[in-house]
């Protein structure tokens, strides 16, 4: 495959690739607090499962480097994507909460398998100077589908009901797999990796500093998926604006991947990560005062501007500190940490429920400044990348 071909890819097939598995989930999200309630859990209960969801996808995420180097990250993904459409499927269609539960946590476990390796493959895909524009573009598709999914998922489940936009999503991860089929993908490692090996890695003090900052930053990401839904309809706000919250909030973060990959790439990097989270948190504050949809709305495109400045800084910032044989690693503690972040977020958010709707959004201050004082002591270089690779092509 010729540079050239190599450099529109991500923009491409990977590009399409990570719109499908964004929006599979995307379109479930604003309803899915809804969807929970109405099949009768509590408040404290939609915490529970969401957080169960994003805990089994960070604690198989862990493992994603394990299983790609077993089976090779081509069948990590394609097998990944069929998994999560089979339970995206189960989870619209089931009637039991038992059922739906275990169900979403499945969701979750196809999920992990799928990300780290795809985000690793983006990696391989640029050199190391244009790895920055390279995420960039490969997340301006992703949250092409964080922009259109919520929209999307809200009409569908307003016109066919709330399962609806769960069989959507199976429909959309079905549709990524022939175009990672069509891409490249390293295969099965020539040195098997051990969870041993990934522990060692993690250990590390740099990569375990940088982990934190990321889980305390998307906890944040977590309150506000959770209970901004649950919070908007307590204030008459209707499931097609809660959508359209969500979707303008994608729009933002849409906007954001671009030119955060190119101000990365000077090294601005760890400042625009601290913007975010700061971004992020004062937004999440501020929702208790704030009633009505067209505030709500302003808030949606606030927290999205914020959020879209996070993927790619963490992203180059962890992968700039590893070989390339150890890319899959690096991007499973990025998306592991995300993950768990977003399970921590909900399951401190039902604690704090138990008092109002409102309060989960007060945890944003402690999150918020724990996650800026690991991120202010975080080192200001980054180690160079070193040419090695255990991996092999499959065609």
């Amino acid at each position: 495959m010729s540079t050239a071909s190599r450099r529109r890819a991500p923009s491409l097939l990977l590009g399409g690739a990570g719109f499908c598995v964004n929006i599979s989930w995307q379109v479930v999200l604003p309803i899915l607090s809804l969807y929970l309630a109405h099949i009768g859990f509590s408040l404290a209960g939609i915490g529970l499962v969401v957080g169960l969801f994003s805990l089994t996808m960070g604690l198989v995420e862990l493992q994603a480097s394990v299983i790609a180097a077993a089976i090779g990250r081509r069948w990590s993904l394609l097998g990944g994507l069929a998994a999560n459409a089979l339970c995206l499927g189960v989870a619209g269609i089931g009637h039991s909460r038992a059922l739906v539960a275990v169900a979403l946590a499945a969701v979750g476990a196809a999920r992990g398998v799928v990300v780290p390796p795809l985000h690793a493959t983006v990696a391989d895909s640029a050199t190391p100077e244009g790895r920055g524009r390279a995420f960039g573009s490969f997340w301006l598709w992703a949250s092409l589908a964080a922009l259109s999914g919520p929209a999307i998922g809200g009409f569908v489940a307003a016109r066919s009901g709330e399962g609806a936009p769960f069989v959507l999503g199976a429909l959309f991860s079905l549709a990524a797999i022939p175009l990672i089929a069509g891409w490249r993908v390293p295969g099965r490692a020539a040195r098997r990796a051990s969870f041993g090996d990934f522990t060692a890695f993690l250990s590390a003090p740099s990569v375990a500093r940088l982990g934190v900052s990321i889980l305390l930053c998307y906890s944040l990401a977590g309150l506000w998926t959770t209970y901004l839904p649950l919070y908007a309809s307590r204030q008459g706000v209707s499931i097609v604006v809660i959508g359209w919250i969500f979707a303008i909030q994608g729009g933002m973060f849409a906007a954001m991947q671009i030119p955060t990959g190119r101000l990365t790439a000077l090294e601005y990097g760890r400042w625009l990560t601290l913007a975010g989270i700061v971004g992020m948190a004062a937004t999440e504050l501020a929702i208790p005062l704030l009633h009505g949809g067209p505030q709500l709305l302003a808030a949606g495109a606030v927290f999205g501007a914020a959020l879209g400045l996070t993927p790619v800084t963490f992203a180059m910032l962890i992968t700039r500190r590893v070989p390339p044989d150890q890319y899959t690693a690096a991007m499973s503690v990025f998306n592991s940490a995300i993950d768990l972040g977003l399970f921590v977020g909900p399951l401190l958010g039902a604690a704090a429920a138990r008092a109002s709707v409102a309060a989960p959004f007060l945890l944003a201050l402690p999150l918020g400044l724990t996650a800026v004082a690991i991120g202010l002591r975080g080192p200001r270089q980054t180690a160079p990348v070193a040419p090695a690779s255990h991996e092999h092509v499959i065609p």
